[in-house]
């Protein structure tokens, strides 16, 4: 059942699009949306992790080690596309193709060609820096009525297809193939076993892992490649399959069959280019670029993201490691680490002034930013306490150094090396767009800034200071060095080894090195990071630059007081106190907690699978938006759970008796949004319940 539309006339306005060539109607799947219920008092949520995709292993794996990755495969509406908008028939012709590679793939909301970062993606994917190779295939619900050619058509708009060795659809059309499969860069078309068993992801992964012949026909053809791709694919199990997908009821199926290793895509609705308000809107790098790494990363190393709601801290293999080099900086996340959520006040002060607190007319109580951003629901007792108690053993002390210079003095006196005795120093590296004083004055606010020397922000913003520092009780902005550093936290921290009185300016006062003992001789190895994103561990450009000690900290999609579901949460110490002892364990010694041990170096190498290379990509309206489980008009029939919107974030008010929003603040501000489809145009509809 599909609503019809036009598309705009003229799209001229968009980088590196051309004008509108079709001259027949679009088609739009089920289940069109409705105009937003205006919202009032909206309050930012700041912090850009509702827009990142989320990457699971589930416990259930157990040694995680012995099973490596060695299928992936793609949902395709809004996981490779932000949006899918067809033809009617399926195929497109030379004026046809500009415009449907800009809709469905290109993203208003980054700077660069998301296309190009998708091929780059994928072919890392296929051939990754582990040495692993794997295999790259797509299973959609695409509803289009021309089957499985007419998502083939779509990715060669854009070259993708040639990373990818099958494409199934389901369920099952009377009409049209629902498997093609590709050889020689040539696709041809089968039915694989879709209708038998259970109509779900979940289950069809079980089935591709017990006879992948049955889906990969090429195996049976004596070539080269279909030899690699027999031996790469050789007594596969469902461990070692990837499930990368926009809807989250795809990774658990009623049948009681449940994806082991998936990443959730994240979907929000936006303001689309001229079409409007869109709705349940998708796409791997649609917002933010750190998607592409933290795919990556999973796929190489899996067992990190194990589904669990406690930290994880690691030591990477470092030359000079059996020196057991002490920790002298922990470097801290702000949005999902410090805080569970991070809620800000819209008040022009509050970013702009130190000190800022609330006055009788905010919007905001002290108490209420307290409890929303730090205080946990999960645990018994304060976490701003436990928080304020962990920090202050994380650092010798508190007060500027004095234990620090008296411990100076002893080693002076005794000769004695005590790496235990040392200060250590605190600091904040957060992405938070809000600014430096924006973070400075919610923890001055929960009574935990005067343990941290330092606060940077990046990227560089022209519009405030990137920094502060402390000086005793007293807190100073300046300008760090972000600007000449790429916009990747481990390369920050490197920068930060390198000249750390750039980063803290108090070093430059007299009797600073004493003061600050820890910033003599800083290495890389001295640092910590705590973060809840995987990704900021190590750099994606060409040097590689790696944090070389690190607990990531876990994040969660859970109701949250009276602010509904909130997704891509955090927090140490969230849902468990054990993280407090487990992150100062590992700051006393994080020897004691290796990335990988020999034997485990070991499994993974006996795992590998050798094959030759991926082909490179191949050179290369009417359209509709099929009806798909995963699209702007979403198949009410389906068997699913849809997913909660994503912003805004709602606290109601038990006094007031009506909802105050929470928006999350990121590049673009993150309406609720829908569209109506009425007749032959794009109109908007009446508000939704």
């Amino acid at each position: 059942q599909a609503r019809l539309f036009k598309p705009p006339r003229d799209c001229s306005g968009w980088p590196g699009s051309v004008s509108d060539p079709f001259e027949s109607r679009w088609v739009g799947g089920e289940q069109a949306g409705r105009q937003p219920k205006p919202m009032s008092g909206e309050r930012r949520r700041t912090s850009k992790s509702i827009w990142r995709l989320r990457c699971i292993e589930r416990p259930e794996i157990g040694n995680s080690l012995e099973h490596p990755v060695r299928l992936i495969i793609f949902d395709f509406d809004e996981t490779l596309t932000l949006v899918t908008l067809m033809t009617s028939n399926g195929s497109y012709n030379e004026e046809q193709m500009g415009w449907a590679r800009e809709v469905n793939f290109e993203s208003p909301w980054v700077e660069g060609s998301r296309v190009e970062k998708l091929h780059a993606m994928l072919t890392e994917l296929a051939h990754g820096k582990d040495g692993q190779c794997r295999v790259l295939a797509i299973l959609t619900r695409n509803g289009s009525a021309s089957g499985v050619s007419a998502v083939i058509n779509l990715m060669k708009v854009a070259n993708l297809d040639t990373h990818f060795a099958c494409v199934w659809s389901m369920p099952t059309k009377p009409t049209a193939k629902c498997g093609a499969y590709q050889v020689d860069g040539e696709w041809h078309f089968f039915d694989p076993p879709v209708r038998v068993g259970h109509d779900h992801k979940a289950d069809v992964l079980q089935r591709i892992a017990a006879d992948p012949t049955a889906w990969f026909p090429q195996m049976a053809i004596k070539t080269a490649a279909s030899a690699r791709l027999a031996l790469q694919l050789n007594a596969l199990k469902v461990e070692q399959i990837v499930l990368v997908d926009d809807q989250r009821a795809n990774f658990q199926s009623e049948s009681g069959s449940h994806v082991l290793r998936y990443c959730k895509v994240a979907r929000y609705d936006a303001e689309y280019r001229s079409f409007g308000f869109m709705r349940d809107m998708g796409g791997i790098g649609a917002h933010d670029d750190a998607d592409y790494e933290a795919l990556k990363r999973f796929v190489e190393d899996p067992w990190m993201c194990k589904d669990t709601f406690m930290v994880r801290c690691q030591e990477r293999d470092f030359e000079g490691s059996e020196a057991r080099r002490p920790v002298k900086l922990v470097v801290f996340d702000f949005d999902e680490t410090l805080t569970m959520a991070t809620f800000m006040p819209e008040e022009p002060d509050f970013s702009t002034k130190i000190g800022w607190t609330p006055d009788s007319i905010s919007e905001w109580s002290k108490s209420d930013l307290v409890k929303y951003n730090f205080e946990s629901p999960w645990t018994d007792g304060s976490r701003v306490y436990k928080l304020r108690s962990l920090l202050r053993s994380l650092a010798s002390s508190d007060d500027g150094g004095r234990i620090a210079r008296l411990c100076a003095r002893l080693r002076r006196l005794h000769q004695v090396a005590s790496r235990s005795s040392e200060a250590r120093m605190l600091a904040v590296l957060t992405k938070n767009e809000q600014g430096v004083v924006a973070v400075l004055n919610l923890l001055l606010l929960a009574g935990l800034a005067d343990h941290f020397s330092a606060i940077w922000t990046i990227p560089a913003r022209a519009s405030g200071p990137n920094g502060a520092y402390r000086v005793g009780k007293r807190w100073k902005t300046f300008n760090p060095p972000v600007d000449m550093v790429p916009e990747h936290k481990a390369d920050v921290l490197h920068n930060v080894a390198r000249d750390p009185a750039k980063w803290f300016p108090q070093f430059d006062l007299e009797g600073a090195s004493e003061a600050y003992p820890g910033l003599v001789g800083l290495r890389v190895e001295n640092i910590v990071l705590v973060d809840d994103e995987r990704a900021n561990f190590r750099s994606p450009l060409e040097e590689e630059a790696k944090v070389m000690r690190y607990c990531k900290v876990a994040r969660y999609d859970k109701e949250y007081r009276n602010c509904g579901a909130l997704n891509q949460m955090g927090g140490i110490g969230a849902h468990s106190d054990a993280d407090y002892a487990t992150l100062k364990s590992f700051v006393e010694s994080p020897w004691d907690f290796p990335y990988e041990n020999m034997m485990a170096k070991s499994l993974r190498e006996n795992s590998k699978q050798s094959t030759g290379p991926t082909a490179p990509p191949a050179d290369g309206i009417q359209m509709h938006r099929s009806q798909t489980e995963s699209s702007l008009f979403r198949d009410t029939s389906a068997n699913e759970t849809s997913d909660r919107p994503k912003a805004p974030r709602v606290r109601r008010s038990p006094s007031l008796g009506h909802s105050i929003s929470l928006q999350h603040a990121a590049t673009m501000s993150t309406p609720t949004m829908s569209h109506q489809l009425e007749g032959s145009s794009l109109t908007p509809g009446p508000p939704s319940a």
